[in-house]
C-alpha cells in the first residue's frame, strides 16, 4: 500500500487562492481587527454568506482568529494570528522579488 505525501505548500495554496481570502488578509493586516460587517463593507462584491465561509475556513487554518466578547449585543472582531502576520511577511517578500525579478 502507497502512503499518499502531504504537500503543505499545496494546502495553503489552496486556501489562499479561493476567493476573497487574500482580500481578506489584506483588510486585517490593514487595519488589526475588524467586525465582520466591517469587512463585509470594506470587500466589495463579496456577500455575508461567503464572507463568513471564507473567515470559517481561515480560522480553521489558524491565519486569523475570532474573538467574541460577552456583551450585548454580542460583538466578534476578526484579526491576524501569529501565524497569519508571518505569513504576511511573505507576501511582502513575493512583492520584493517580482518587482525586483519580473
Amino acid at each position: 500500500m502507497e502512503m499518499k505525501k502531504i504537500c503543505y505548500v499545496a494546502n495553503i495554496i489552496n486556501v489562499l487562492s479561493k476567493k476573497w481570502n487574500l482580500l481578506i488578509l489584506r483588510e486585517l493586516n490593514d487595519n488589526g481587527k475588524e467586525r465582520f460587517n466591517e469587512l463585509l463593507r470594506k470587500i466589495s462584491g463579496i456577500n455575508s454568506r461567503t464572507l463568513s465561509k471564507r473567515l470559517k475556513e481561515l480560522e480553521k487554518t489558524n491565519i486569523i482568529k475570532k474573538t467574541r466578547f460577552n456583551e450585548i449585543p454580542p460583538r466578534v472582531e476578526y484579526s491576524l494570528t501569529e501565524s497569519g502576520r508571518a505569513l504576511i511577511q511573505c507576501f511582502v517578500y513575493l512583492d520584493s522579488w517580482t518587482k525586483k525579478y519580473m
